[in-house]
């Protein structure tokens, strides 16, 4: 019993010694084809096709292709390179001019403004080089029908020195609108805006004057029509575009016969007016010394568009210079209390009382009875012993 016992056992081992390398292999088999399987898997099914192809090909191709294509195409070149370089860049923001805007955007202040009679356009904060506005306002014909004329006026009075490049006065645009139009303490008329005609000096030779009509004080009336300018002082014209013909007298790209309707155009879309400041030489050796009254901006027909001189009371005081109120019910609050008057009519007054004739005639007559008797006994006749 023992002995079969043992010889199943050895048999069995036997048994089992061969069978391992078959299952060896086997299984060798089984991982090659569990490894084979995946990897085609991996390399075929998935990798090539939906995996591989789709981590190289979808996936890899859309993220260099869709993704890379739409960072680069329809998000860089479009919606975002696009939109920056295009519609926001070179598109809505740059070619409505809004970007150029904000960048050159004027910025009027408001202040403490008051209406004032006088401004003195010699006072500014610095001592050396180039100076900042004391008087800044929106300029009155901005969205006007300029087309048929605009007037100028204003009564400049010099405090000293005559600055030929000062500012009286100066309209400034920027963007569409950029350039300058402005009249100097020299009576010197300049504009310049390269995409409304060019630019004129009218009254300068060599930035010298040429003829000073303000002179001790004058009321200055420039008209700027489509067909020229005129200035007038104290209703006298000094010149008008015809100087334009004389080296000598101007120059600029403007002639005669030029069309000046294109300043004009200019005039409705400028944004800011200047007084004392906005030419090109603001700097303090340039300052115009000129007290600035009775200032009226108009269209040809007569349309008043400001005629109330303002400054910054707190700005002005705290530069050294004075504001003196207008004196009117509207600035000053005060009104007159309503009275109702009737005419005095001496018939209508009753006197009573008693007469004094009668005391008056009794005392007449006792003076002349004691004339009389003084007289007849200054004559009776004497008799001396």
């Amino acid at each position: 019993m023992r002995k079969k016992m043992m010889a199943l056992l050895l048999a069995g081992m036997l048994a089992g010694v061969n069978v391992m390398p078959v299952f060896a292999t086997e299984l060798d088999h089984t991982e090659q084809a569990a490894d084979g399987e995946n990897a085609d898997a991996a390399d075929g099914e998935n990798a090539d096709s939906e995996n591989a192809d789709a981590a190289d090909g979808e996936n890899a191709d859309t993220a260099d292709g869709e993704n890379a294509d739409t960072a680069d195409g329809e998000n860089a070149d479009s919606e975002n390179a696009g939109a920056a370089d295009g519609e926001n860049a070179d598109g809505e923001n740059a070619d409505d001019g809004n970007v150029e805007a904000e960048v050159q955007e004027i910025v009027i202040p408001k202040g403490n403004l008051v209406d004032v009679d006088v401004i003195d356009l010699s006072l500014h904060a610095e001592t050396t080089g180039d100076r900042a506005p004391v008087y800044t306002y929106e300029n009155p014909f901005r969205g006007q029908d300029t087309s048929k004329g605009a007037v100028i006026e204003f009564y400049a009075n010099p405090t000293w020195d005559v600055h030929v490049l000062g500012t009286i006065f100066a309209i400034n645009g920027t963007g569409e609108y950029d350039g300058k139009l402005y009249f100097t303490p020299g009576s010197y008329l300049g504009f310049n805006s390269a995409g409304f005609g060019g630019f004129f000096d009218a009254n300068l030779f060599n930035y010298n004057i040429v003829t000073d009509y303000i002179k001790d004080g004058a009321l200055i009336r420039i008209e700027l029509l489509p067909d020229g300018f005129a200035v007038y002082a104290d209703d006298v014209l000094c010149y008008d575009q015809t100087i334009l013909d004389n080296p000598e007298m101007a120059d600029g790209d403007f002639k005669p016969d030029s069309d000046f309707s294109g300043v004009l155009a200019w005039l409705s879309g400028a944004e800011v007016l200047y007084f004392g400041y906005g030419s090109w030489w603001n700097t303090v050796s340039d300052t115009a010394n000129i007290d600035l009254s009775r200032i009226s901006f108009r269209l040809a027909d007569g349309t008043v568009l400001m005629d109330q001189l303002q400054a910054d009371k707190d700005l002005v005081e705290s530069l050294g210079g004075s504001v003196e109120a207008v004196a009117s019910d509207e600035h000053t609050g005060l009104q007159l209390a309503e009275v109702d008057v009737a005419i005095f009519d001496i018939n209508s007054v009753e006197y009573q009382g008693s007469s004094v004739l009668p005391l008056m005639t009794a005392a007449v007559v006792v003076v002349i009875l004691g004339a009389v008797a003084a007289v007849v006994l200054a004559c009776r006749p004497r008799t001396y012993e």
